[in-house]
């Protein structure tokens, strides 16, 4: 670690300015990111406007500076952090934190350290990646991030899967693999909170987010860019640390402490304030999340709310207009039931139909709505434990369903379970 009384190298000050510059503009407010204002209570009159202005930037660069037009120029909700415009806002930023690299290295040329300013910059890159590790890992721990595959997806074949749903439904067939990853993510958020900790918090994120940036990448999930500016965070709190961490693990050499009183304000009453202000927002973060996680958790796991005919099914039987339906394409073949408010039907040639669905469970209908169709609406009735049937208008035809419910207990993948000792891998 550099010290006031020695000089930095001249390429390490001007990768310092830029570091600083596009840091700043990185944990203000955005989009899909977390940032240390948006978990304070009450503060999204400041975040939103912010937040605007950078849209009007970005679209204005997407339409006149790349020749873009049409939806991808403008922000609109697809669970994606790696759009046209979050590629476009992280080079707007790039350019800005070069241009103020630039205008900085003019005054500061004359400055030949940045120890305290990096000191800093440390704590507000420790805070925000350790609340976002917390966030992400407790969406874990709480295994809300991945849910268990529901019944539309057991009853699809895997090469239809596409890589990013190979790697969710991967993650939620087993709970507590969900809970182990969560917990190294926890942990790691935890650690840089503390000055003591925070190399040892960096070195568990570098290895945690390493992964999770190489599954991005290689299953195709849309968080690339985030995921990569997370773990540039952590090699970035770590660096400091690198030539002593291989000369005590590598080449077995003693090593010197570090002065870890930076940033430290000089006068007792603000060293106490900031004391108070830590533990408050600390705490704070750690009640959002795991408020927010167990509550999440009761409604998915201990109370959930499921429909009057969750399940899957078999179509046994499908008469349209008073004829019975055979092969043809758009039979419905297999029914998945796993939320009140969708029922999804794969048909013969595998086409997959979702409609809306509400029960109205005292006089056994469901009524079901697909685009702008008009609403139909279905009697179900059960003449035995194992069977369903569906009857009444749906669009302009007049059917008569008879489902067979299939058993839980075939699906292996959530039944088969943990096994101490297996004679021979089931491998299927």
């Amino acid at each position: 670690m550099y010290t006031e009384s020695k000089p930095w190298p001249f390429p390490l000050r001007v990768l310092f300015r830029f570091l600083f510059c596009y840091y700043v503009l990185y944990m203000l407010p955005a989009h899909g990111t977390a940032n240390l204002l948006g978990t304070v209570p009450g503060t999204s009159w400041l975040s939103l406007p912010y937040m605007r202005m950078w849209d009007g930037v970005e679209t204005w660069v997407a339409v006149h500076a790349f020749h873009l037009s049409g939806e991808i120029t403008t922000r609109f909700a697809t669970g994606s952090g790696d759009t046209t415009l979050h590629y476009i806002e992280t080079l707007c930023k790039i350019v800005v934190a070069f241009v103020g690299m630039a205008i900085w290295s003019v005054p500061g040329r004359r400055q030949m350290e940045y120890t305290r300013l990096h000191a800093w910059l440390r704590l507000f890159v420790r805070y925000t990646l350790g609340t976002t590790m917390l966030g992400y890992g407790f969406a874990k721990v709480f295994p809300l991030q991945f849910g268990t595959p529901g019944f539309l997806r057991l009853l699809e074949p895997y090469g239809e899967f596409s890589p990013m749903g190979s790697l969710w439904w991967f993650m939620g067939a087993s709970l507590p693999y969900i809970v182990f990853t969560g917990s190294a993510e926890v942990l790691g958020g935890m650690l840089l909170f503390f000055r003591r900790t925070t190399t040892l918090g960096a070195l568990v994120c570098v290895a945690v987010i390493s992964n999770i940036v190489a599954l991005n990448f290689f299953y195709d999930v849309p968080v690339k860019l985030y995921s990569s500016h997370l773990l540039i965070m952590a090699v970035f709190l770590l660096a400091p640390d690198l030539k002593r961490l291989i000369s005590m693990l590598v080449l077995n050499r003693p090593v010197e402490p570090v002065d870890l009183s930076l940033p430290r304000f000089a006068n007792r009453k603000l060293r106490i304030g900031a004391v108070a202000v830590q533990v408050l927002f600390l705490g704070n973060v750690l009640y959002g999340e795991i408020h927010g996680g167990w509550q999440g958790y009761q409604a998915r796991y201990v109370h959930p709310q499921r429909p009057a005919l969750y399940g899957a099914y078999d179509v046994e039987s499908y008469v349209r207009n008073g004829q019975e339906v055979g092969l043809e394409p758009e039979r419905p073949r297999k029914v998945a039931i796993d939320n009140p408010a969708v029922l999804a039907v794969r048909t013969m040639d595998d086409t997959i139909v979702r409609y809306g669905s509400k029960y109205d469970e005292p006089n056994g209908t469901i009524t079901l709505t697909q685009g702008k169709s008009a609403p139909s609406t279905l009697t179900y009735s059960r003449p035995d434990a194992e069977h369903v049937v569906l009857a009444g208008k749906l669009g302009a035809d007049t059917i008569s369903a008879r489902l067979k419910k299939i058993d839980e207990k075939k699906f292996l993948l959530l039944n088969r379970g943990f096994h101490w000792i297996n004679e021979r891998p089931l491998n299927r």
